[in-house]
């Protein structure tokens, strides 16, 4: 899926909030973000890139958050993927529903946990195991712990994310790490750096296992109070039995 997180709030506060922050009470935001990428490369067995037909992948989701208690927030993400190599493409829409719960707080540092429910709505098999398996059922549960502090004056954040996502289909069960820094060096200005882990350490079925590690880079500026725009780069950097995706992402983001 997208690698979105919810990180700012509206730019009157000049804060910037991780995804392990709740949201307040009858307040909410909407991400639609989408990405494209494309490879002809994939890392092996030993994690080395090998050629392998052009692979090409887009994707559509919009994340929604909305508070409806002080420590319950609600979460919805509606997608769409298409992926295509060779002769052969699948496309995927499908859903995430779920929600965070605000497990405690100290000061700038919040803690809470979050479970999420992939609903495909056309379940199938890609193209290419290893590009995200967003076309099966799936669970996720994680926990986030979320920071905020400045550096010289600049709001700033980390948020850090460990979780563990059960798939159907015959697709290996994942754990998952991701990591989030982000700092505003002006104040409609947000500049992040992101690292998302997936590890599928148990073969399943036709699978064996996999791991990949993907970068994302991206700023966000603040068109209004209630409005901003974000674009930035992600690539699949380290890997074993998986693809290599790299290419652009933008988004538009809503606060409500």
């Amino acid at each position: 899926m997208l690698g979105l997180i919810l990180a700012s709030v509206p730019a009157a506060t000049q804060d910037a909030y991780a995804s392990a922050f709740l949201q307040p009470v009858g307040e909410g935001d909407v991400i639609t973000a989408t990405e494209f990428s494309d490879s002809t490369r994939a890392f092996d067995q030993n994690g080395k890139l090998i050629p392998i037909p052009a692979y090409r992948k887009f994707e559509l989701a919009s994340y929604i958050e909305y508070g409806l208690l002080d420590r319950l927030t609600l979460i919805a993400q509606p997608f769409y993927e298409s992926a295509r190599q060779d002769d052969t493409a699948v496309s995927t829409p499908g859903t995430e529903i779920g929600a965070r719960y605000g497990v405690a707080e100290f000061g700038p540092t919040v803690v809470s946990l979050q479970g999420l429910l992939h609903i495909p709505f056309k379940p199938g098999q890609s193209p290419q195991g290893g590009f995200d398996e967003d076309d099966v059922f799936s669970g996720d549960l994680r926990l986030l712990v979320g920071h905020t502090f400045a550096v010289d004056g600049m709001p700033s954040f980390v948020d850090l994310q460990g979780g563990y996502r059960w798939q159907g289909e015959g697709v290996p069960d994942e754990w998952h790490a991701d990591f989030t820094a982000g700092i505003r060096p002006q104040p409609r200005l947000l500049f992040m750096l992101q690292t998302f882990v997936t590890m599928a350490n148990q073969a399943a079925a036709a699978y064996g296992p996999y791991s990949y590690t993907k970068l994302q880079q991206s700023l966000v500026y603040d068109v209004s109070r209630d409005w901003s725009l974000q674009g930035g780069f992600f690539e699949t950097v380290v890997g074993v039995n998986a693809g290599r995706e790299l290419g652009p992402m933008v988004a538009v983001w809503y606060h409500f």
